[in-house]
């Protein structure tokens, strides 16, 4: 491994207590797929003009006691993890989406939750380029203290612009703001919003959550994988479609929302990027800024979700939580990365394929940590993968929606 380090900024960082509790969460990224050549020294002069233009990517996390979590900017010492790996006659094979490795072992210590970094001399961000003589892979793997779902994306961008016009960078600097104290001043005056309930809701939810995990039967839990197609996406949209006059608004993660939501729940949540919602946080606002919000469903629909119950969610943003609040077992939460998706990074070509990054020797248990949820995200132009993880009358119910609706090849994994 290679360390692009910071050129000439001794800097620190007090993160926000936002930001502090993102520990938990492990390092993550995507592995971008290509079928033109990668530059392996032009990619490392990308990273190195990001890195100079923003240099806490190439800090440390230092936490001392009873004082603030920071990063430490130090030039010329620390660094972003580079990693170039020629697989040569390994084979690759992304003709089925569903099975497509990452094919790199991790034998160079990356941690797995992003509180490992603590205190270590371990980079916050990694590149990794991986080929052999038809692929190339671009990752870019990320500590979750500094960047959430939205920064990430756009560092990805930002990457591959940096890889394409040397001159990018300096063109379009600042590339992020970087002003911690903006979150915690939003969710301390949101957090005074709320009743006493929900203030306890929100104080103890991480630890509720926690402890549910450890009384789990995880016996009863199946995971749903499944490629769904624009068309599939637009289909489900028409079917759900069912808007009085006076409503405009429709997304397609409205329709998908109420579309997976095959039983009675009490409460829904799913993540909302900050920076788009007029709160005083900049677009290009560089740390975490995706927070839970959660809403409840009504008696009167005999609590099953309806597109109307989120859509108002998205609009008011009734309650901001920085964990998942499950007290009981009748939730569901939802996440969508397709909009954080909207630029698909070329590196000088077009991507043929991206992927949720894991390294290929970890084995995974997909229903360890049990949860109620959805994720949904861009694999191509066309192409989307619908993750879905439920008790297994819940995932079976599903199942048969997506059969009907003309899914062909979808994946069930139980406990």
């Amino acid at each position: 491994m290679e360390l692009i380090t910071n050129s000439n900024v001794n800097q620190e960082y007090q993160l926000s207590k936002f930001d502090s509790k993102m520990g938990v969460w492990p390092y993550y990224g995507v592995i971008s797929w290509y079928k033109h050549r990668i530059d392996s020294h032009r990619l490392k002069i990308a990273i190195q003009q990001i890195v100079d233009s923003v240099p806490i990517l190439a800090g440390r996390l230092v936490k001392k006691l009873f004082s603030p979590l920071k990063v430490v900017c130090h030039p010329q010492k620390s660094g972003v993890g580079f990693i170039d790996i020629d697989l040569e006659e390994q084979e690759i094979n992304l003709d089925n989406l569903l099975d497509a490795k990452t094919y790199v072992k991790n034998e160079f210590n990356i941690p797995k939750n992003s509180s490992d970094a603590i205190n270590k001399d371990t980079p916050l961000v990694y590149v990794i380029l991986n080929h052999n003589q038809n692929y190339y892979g671009v990752t870019l793997f990320v500590n979750h203290f500094i960047v959430d779902g939205g920064t990430y994306f756009l560092l990805l961008e930002y990457l591959s612009q940096a890889y394409e016009d040397p001159e990018y960078v300096a063109k379009s600097e600042p590339l992020f703001t970087i002003d911690f104290n903006k979150i915690d001043d939003f969710i301390a005056a949101n957090f005074k919003k709320l009743s006493w309930k929900d203030q306890l809701l929100s104080s103890t939810s991480f630890i509720v959550f926690i402890l549910n995990s450890f009384f789990q039967n995880q016996n009863n839990w199946s995971y749903l994988e499944c490629i769904l197609t624009k068309e599939k996406l637009d289909l489900i949209k028409r079917r759900n479609k069912n808007l009085s006059n006076e409503e405009i608004a429709y997304s397609t993660n409205d329709a998908l929302f109420e579309f997976l939501s095959v039983v009675p729940i009490k409460r829904f949540i799913f993540p909302c990027n900050l920076r788009y919602r007029n709160v005083g946080i900049p677009e290009n606002y560089l740390g975490n800024t995706e927070a839970f919000v959660s809403d409840l469903t009504k008696s009167e629909n005999n609590y099953m979700l309806k597109h109307t119950d989120v859509r108002k969610s998205v609009n008011q943003l009734p309650g901001i939580y920085s964990f998942v609040p499950t007290f009981n077992g009748k939730y569901m939460a939802h996440n969508s990365w397709v909009k954080l998706q909207n630029y698909l990074p070329g590196f000088g070509g077009k991507l043929i394929l991206q992927r949720v990054f894991e390294f290929d020797d970890l084995p995974k248990d997909v229903l360890s940590f049990a949860l109620k949820a959805s994720l949904i995200y861009r694999l191509t132009e066309n192409k989307y993968l619908l993750i879905y993880i439920n008790l297994k009358n819940v995932v079976s119910q599903v199942e048969k929606k997506l059969i009907n609706l003309g899914v062909e090849e979808i994946i069930i994994k139980t406990s």
